[in-house]
């Protein structure tokens, strides 16, 4: 009997051993899954860090999937940074989450800033000051009146500060909302860094003789050509002499005549002795006025300024809403020459212009029209009556913008005359219209600076949707998405397969 009991119980651990093995080899396959899938979760976090800090010191490895490239910076931007000497800061005037969440727009900015500093071998580093919570910092900025939105870009003792107009296109909703349409971001950016890096700096002169249009007027002229680092230096041409170093002039919409004696430094300017190399602008009024001494001026560039204004009749040329001054207010103009037009970037070839006078060649062998109004256009006299009818006065193709010049074999002086002073005004200047450009352009070229001009297109950000990017890297995306990837994942599972099963 107990030899039997005894058997019984042997019999009856065999059972036990079985189960023991079975939960054994269980937990090994257990095991074996979570180590691989803590492997593959390590690898993913380890390529992630690896990826990360290498895009962080090259920037050259990180995609831009947008087709315009919207977050890389520019050829022209390389080489501006991989030509620097000097040390630049970009500052921003707040926290960067804070300066991100204004708008996507400023979210770019503040990519393209690091990507600055990623390309400029040391020379560029980017800070976040926050003005609210720091503003003793704006102690050192008294006349630039520093909002959070603003970002300066500084060198040594150099420094241009950068507004949200300078940054940005903006359009104006009817209920008077503005809104970002695109990105010039990167153009102010380099436009800024050139500004404050370069021992270059021109002096050029605005003429404010008998002007009162001041705050739209040659004040933001001036700011616009100080940003652009000119040295520029306002003065009444009645009281003082054009200084030597200056090689252009703008006279400002004067409302009155200039005097003889005004009149001859202007013309002694331009003839530098004889040896020429002088440009002037002058801007007209857009009102009567009687100006014998400067009308003989332009004569002898060729040139004579309309005894009244400027419309067009096309209806398609008209930007202002339906109103008794549609033909001359906001009148969309074509180029008439390619003279100053060679880096114009954007896609509308047109300038803007608003209640204009016209701008007539009296000698066409030495002016050239550089703007004009369409086939439809004329001028409206002064004196017109009140039922004048168009069609007695529609000339067609009107020029409001010329360029008459005079000189020698070796050298010329130009003398441009724009028939609109609104043309030139901040409003029209920072709207979507090329006239900031085009004016650029034009200061650039008289001032020898055409290898130095910054003119960068516009970027718009469609990160809303994939519809920003190009066809090819759609492909390429969609391939990595729905087939290289899912393979890697199938192929992951029958490797964890086949080893459990080998087990």
């Amino acid at each position: 009997m107990p030899e039997k009991e005894i058997k019984d119980t042997k019999k009856q651990k065999k059972p036990a051993a079985k189960k023991n093995s079975s939960v054994s080899r269980k937990a090994r396959h257990r095991i074996t899954s979570a180590v691989l899938i803590a492997l593959v979760l390590a690898g993913v976090v380890i390529l992630n860090v690896i990826a990360s800090a290498l895009t962080e010191r090259y920037s050259a490895l990180t995609a831009d999937i947008t087709s315009a490239g919207t977050y890389n910076l520019t050829d022209q931007t390389e080489k501006i940074l991989s030509g620097l000497k000097k040390k630049v800061s970009i500052i921003f005037l707040a926290e960067r989450k804070t300066y991100e969440s204004f708008d996507t727009y400023y979210k770019q900015l503040t990519n393209l800033a690091d990507n600055m500093v990623k390309d400029s071998g040391g020379f560029v580093n980017v800070q976040y000051v926050d003005i609210v919570s720091n503003p003793n910092f704006v102690n050192d900025y008294p006349d630039d009146n520093l909002q959070t939105s603003d970002v300066i870009v500084r060198c040594g003792e150099k420094y241009n500060v950068l507004n949200k107009e300078d940054l940005f296109n903006f359009e104006l909703m009817d209920n008077s909302y503005q809104y970002i349409t695109s990105s010039k971001a990167e153009a102010a950016l380099d436009t800024a860094i050139v500004k404050v890096t370069s021992d270059r700096n021109d002096k050029f002169v605005i003429l404010t003789d008998n002007t009162g249009d001041t705050e739209t007027g040659y004040t933001y002229l001036s700011k616009l050509l100080g940003a652009n680092n000119y040295n520029v230096i306002t003065m009444e041409i009645e009281k003082g002499d054009i200084p030597d170093e200056v090689n252009t002039v703008v006279a400002y919409s004067p409302t009155k005549d200039y005097s003889e004696a005004a009149v001859k430094k202007l013309e002694s300017f331009l003839y530098n002795g004889g040896n020429y190399g002088k440009s002037l602008i002058y801007i007209s009024y857009r009102n009567k006025i009687e100006s014998p001494n400067i009308d003989k001026l332009l004569n002898e560039y060729g040139m004579v300024i309309s005894d009244g204004l400027a419309f067009d009749m096309d209806t398609s040329r008209q930007m202002s809403s339906a109103s008794a001054y549609s033909a001359y207010r906001y009148i969309a103009a074509s180029f008439r020459s390619k003279l100053y037009t060679d880096n114009i970037t954007k896609d509308s070839q047109t300038v803007l212009a608003d209640y204009s006078r016209g701008v007539a060649a009296t000698n066409s062998s030495v002016t050239q029209p550089l703007v004009s109004y369409s086939a439809k256009s004329g001028i409206c006299p002064f004196d017109a009556p009140d039922n004048w009818n168009p069609d007695d006065y529609i000339a067609g193709n009107v020029c409001i913008l010329m360029q008459g010049v005079s000189g020698n074999d070796k050298a010329q002086s130009k003398l441009i005359v724009s028939g609109s002073t609104e043309m030139w005004s901040q409003t029209i200047m920072q709207s979507q219209f090329i006239n900031q450009e085009y004016w650029l352009n034009i200061v650039d070229t008289l001032n020898h600076r055409e290898d130095n001009s910054i003119h960068l297109e516009d970027k718009v950000i469609t990160d809303y949707s994939l519809q920003g990017i190009s066809r090819q890297t759609s492909v390429i995306t969609g391939v990595v998405m729905f087939a290289v990837i899912p393979v890697l994942i199938v192929g992951a599972g029958i490797m964890v397969y086949v080893i459990r099963r080998r087990k």
